[in-house]
């Protein structure tokens, strides 16, 4: 049987983490389908510097080293490897050398050799061993004055230093400078130096990755699973990309707030992206006609629209061939639950809610403002102190990256109510979903139904959702609809429901459990196999042009 070989091009920046993105984790599944033609080869192309997060995520996802073929330029640009050299030594946990330790096993050891010598020096009656041990503590008392000599040029520097920086902070311009180089040592993707300096960073590595892609003759088209990368387009083999939304071109406002002139940089980086695209696929039919068509002016059979598989997380924590299974995948989440606790970024005492009878809520997302996490807080806020909701809500994310978060959190006194879980495990997340009383998902705009509703009913657990188009493209029962949306941008609305949620989680459950068992048919090796056939036709069609060419 031949074997077809197809390209995924793949360009994030240094700072992301695939396996944190919902894209990664569709990648994830992706790959993991695919495995099951033994007609299909994909070469991954990437910049040096996702190599390794990549393999870690093919990894995670359980996918063959002899699947795929990963092509990269060998070495990382030498400034990026210094600045994560940096950023290692920065954040490496600060232990004293092995001299150190022992200096301060010494003076423990000096310490109570001269507190037991006082002691017996003010009890004694012997003039004999009195003079013996006012001879003993005159030798400590030299001891320390030549121990403080010593240490006393470092005593005098860290005093200067001191006095210094409170001086220096007398000067606006200083105090910018300083500034800045705080951004750029932690945030430098919110600095415009900083950017542009990855823009010709990334300019560079791009044209090293082209000039790989160009090599591979036998790799008959290529595909980008999103549209953050104009110069996808520079590539000569037949393109489909990927268009799974234009959130930026929603919340502006929003957006600009969060990132200033980073997300414009990007929301132009998708435009050019789209202006210049050959073939694209969308997950949903309102993202065909209400994005690519009537904003971006694109010709619809160009397009196509290949729905998400059922985002299944039961295979990462489901126990079997036990007397009684669903105990033991209990008790297995609850101990990827406690693990997932320490993780959280808000609450150093996280942990004691790992308990057994501690309930929560649950929803699973990045924080950017088209996510409508403000209101889903209002919400919650309600329901703890006026309708006396004695559950917890649990969130995937840093509050600290969208301000107004940490703000409200603060200002509403929910530190020990609302909590920040990062960098989850995909069983760390099943086991979220599994033990939550309910999963919400208050979204604004999503490029297909979200994976919120599969996700939550793969571990037999309810959720409610925002009343987006693409959802009630989904889910088109009227009864299940009435039951499980509401409108987003009512946070009264919102509350109304993950109250009756909670308060009817078997009908809930009963009912999305029946329509979950009919979107689990559409399985990931479906998405694959529709990939696969756009492929297919648009490498054939340039073939069959070519063939004319030449003629």
């Amino acid at each position: 049987m031949p074997v077809k070989i197809y390209g995924i091009y793949l360009a994030y920046p240094p700072t992301v983490d695939l396996r944190a993105e919902g894209l990664g984790r569709h990648l994830g599944q992706f790959l993991k389908s695919s495995q099951e033609r033994g007609d299909l080869r994909f070469v991954l192309a990437c910049p040096s510097w996702m190599r390794e997060n990549l393999i870690q995520l093919l990894a995670e996802s359980d996918i063959r080293d002899g699947s795929f073929e990963l092509i990269a330029p060998r070495r990382k640009p030498l400034l990026l490897s210094v600045y994560q050299r940096y950023l290692a030594f920065r954040d490496k946990p600060r232990r004293g050398g092995r001299l150190h330790g022992l200096l301060k096993k010494c003076a423990r050891i000096v310490t109570a050799i001269r507190s037991r010598t006082e002691k017996i020096l003010v009890s004694t009656r012997s003039s004999l061993l009195m003079t013996i041990l006012l001879i003993v503590l005159s030798c400590f008392i030299v001891i320390g004055f030549i121990a403080k000599l010593v240490a006393a040029p470092f005593t005098l520097g860290l005093s200067l230093s001191r006095r210094t920086n409170s001086a220096l902070e007398k000067y606006p311009l200083i105090q910018k400078f300083r500034a800045r180089a705080s951004v750029l040592a932690s945030q430098p993707k919110h600095d415009g130096f900083a950017t542009r300096l990855y823009r010709a960073m990334e300019e560079t590595e791009v044209a090293l990755m082209r000039a790989l892609i160009e090599d591979r003759n036998d790799v008959a088209a290529w595909y980008s699973p999103t549209a953050f990368w104009p110069h996808f387009n520079d590539i000569t083999a037949p393109r489909l990309m990927c268009v799974p939304d234009v959130v930026l071109a929603n919340f502006p406002v929003g957006f600009a707030q969060a990132g200033g002139n980073r997300f414009l940089d990007n929301f132009r980086q998708v435009e050019k992206a789209i202006d210049g695209g050959q073939h694209f696929v969308t997950y949903s039919q309102d993202a065909k006609w209400r994005m690519l068509v009537e904003r971006y002016q694109t010709d619809p059979a160009s397009i196509s629209v290949i729905p998400h598989g059922a985002n299944r997380l039961d295979e990462t924590i489901v126990v079997s061939g036990l007397p009684d299974n669903e105990a033991a995948t209990d008790a297995l989440c609850r101990n990827f639950f406690r693990t997932a606790l320490r993780k959280a970024v808000n609450n150093q005492y996280a942990p004691i809610f790992g308990s057994d009878d501690v309930r929560f809520l649950f929803y699973a997302s990045q924080f950017r403002p088209n996510k409508n996490l403000l209101s889903l807080l209002r919400a919650y806020d309600y329901l703890l102190k006026r309708r006396y909701v004695t559950h917890k809500l649990v969130l995937t994310g840093d509050p600290n990256v969208m301000p107004e978060i940490a703000i409200f959190i603060a200002e509403h006194c929910l530190e020990n109510d609302v909590l920040f879980l990062t960098r989850l495990s995909l069983q760390e997340l099943a086991a979220c979903y599994r033990l939550a009383d309910l999963a919400v998902n208050p979204s604004l705009s999503e490029g297909g139904c979200p994976f919120t509703f599969t996700e939550a009913l793969s571990v037999g657990t309810p959720a409610v959702m925002a009343r987006l188009a693409v959802t009630e493209e989904i889910i088109t029962s009227a009864a299940l609809q009435e039951m499980m949306l509401f409108d987003p941008y009512d946070w009264k609305d919102m509350a109304q429901r993950i109250e009756w949620g909670l308060q009817n989680q078997r009908v809930l459950l009963e009912q999305q459990t029946q329509f979950y068992q009919l979107l689990a048919q559409r399985t990931w090796r479906h998405v694959v196999d529709d990939t696969v056939a756009i492929l297919d036709r648009i490498s054939k069609s340039q073939e069959i042009a070519e063939e004319e060419m030449n003629r």
